[in-house]
């Protein structure tokens, strides 16, 4: 029984007062419960308004809505996990530090978007999400962090421009893919705009000092319509390629390390401070986020991090 039903009780005189504030109390022992689960965790604050639930983080002020539905949704699994810190978070935020503009590719509620956008060298961050209900929860959370550094797009990047129907599902946005990966018979359908990542900088006249790129399996896609920029502005390059992911579209992550090694990029796993160079992936690996550098501008950064 909800709170809304147990008032319903007590206001419709079916529950006397003394029963229903002890039964109200037990319900509001979860409020002390999270005060004390949250102390060691990333999270500073959960507040609760008329309208929202969001959560406020500690180290940069971050401010995160929650969603009812989405049980993998960013701000849940930090409270879910304590937080939302992947191995490679040093050297991403490292490389974005060096970086003026950045291209998020697969943005979904803004979690790089943000962080990106408070370092104090990034001028412009590019965010592309092409799921409607995601781009809502995107603008959002720009526009509740006052974060004016951000571009946002309603649209893939992809290696032809046109439309395209995506799969998504509102228990778990952040594996919408052009595919439906899950295979999940409960998956929604949107048609979204896909445009070229080579012909979006064209019409923007950008430069590209970074790219993160996360696009459920169709990573190699996003590259083979980028190539004319990547090997122009040669950008820091950090990407997930999933294997399980990419045999939806099709192809193998080595495809992608061949494309970008014919332009003189080098493939990277990053772990326990130091990097782990990739010519092949197997079955064996494990990792499954990667960077790739250019061999000669970033020399200096792979021998920095190499072992």
């Amino acid at each position: 029984m909800n709170l809304n039903q147990l008032y319903q009780l007590y206001a419709s005189q079916k529950l006397d007062k003394h029963n229903y504030i002890e039964k109200m109390h037990k319900k509001h022992q979860i409020l002390f419960e999270y005060l004390d689960y949250i102390k060691d965790s990333d999270i500073a604050s959960i507040t609760i308004d008329n309208e929202n639930i969001f959560v406020t983080i500690k180290e940069t002020g971050l401010k995160l809505y929650l969603d009812p539905f989405d049980s993998r949704f960013i701000p849940i699994e930090i409270i879910n996990f304590k937080s939302f810190d992947p191995v490679e978070r040093g050297l991403i935020f490292e490389l974005a530090r060096q970086s003026e503009t950045i291209f998020d590719i697969g943005a979904n509620i803004g979690w790089y978007t943000l962080n990106f956008s408070i370092l104090e060298n990034v001028k412009t961050v590019y965010s592309f999400e092409p799921i409607p209900r995601t781009f809502d929860f995107l603008s959002r959370h720009v526009a509740l962090n006052q974060c004016d550094k951000a571009i946002l797009n309603n649209i893939a990047l992809s290696n032809e421009n046109g439309k395209k129907e995506f799969f998504w599902n509102v228990k778990e946005t952040g594996s919408s893919s052009m595919k439906n990966i899950q295979e999940r018979k409960d998956s929604n359908t949107v048609l979204c705009q896909l445009q070229t990542l080579d012909n979006f900088c064209t019409e923007k006249n950008a430069v590209i000092d970074m790219v993160k790129c996360d696009v459920e399996g169709s990573e190699l896609l996003v590259f083979q319509g980028a190539m004319k920029t990547i090997e122009r502005d040669t950008p820091f390059i950090f990407t997930e390629m999933l294997r399980k992911w990419s045999a939806k579209f099709s192809y193998h992550p080595n495809d992608i390390i061949q494309l970008l090694t014919s332009i003189d990029y080098r493939c990277f796993a990053y772990e326990n401070g130091l990097f782990t160079e990739f010519q092949n992936i197997t079955d064996e690996t494990e990792a499954t986020n990667y960077f790739f550098l250019h061999k000669e501008k970033h020399q200096k950064i792979i021998s920095i991090h190499s072992k």
